[in-house]
């Protein structure tokens, strides 16, 4: 996993196809991104309602925390 500290304006890029910017950030965050259309991109909530927790985010959450970062547990 690879945790990036940014500022609101910042771009992310994933690969040739895929760009994160960083709108807005504080309490809250406010990202945008830009993917190929037949990408499926679901908020983890949504996603959860729908269908089983995904097997890449079941993985980060078993993570050990990174020193300096706060890792939010959610239940399984």
């Amino acid at each position: 996993m690879l945790a990036l500290t940014v500022k609101a304006g910042d771009y992310i890029t994933i690969g040739d196809d895929i760009v994160i910017q960083v709108l807005k950030v504080g309490e809250l965050c406010r990202v945008a991104i830009d993917a190929p259309r037949e990408l499926a991109i679901e908020r983890e909530k949504v996603h959860e309602q729908n269908a089983e927790t995904p097997e890449c985010i079941r993985r980060v959450r078993k993570m050990p925390p990174k020193s300096g970062f706060k890792q939010v547990k959610k239940p399984v």
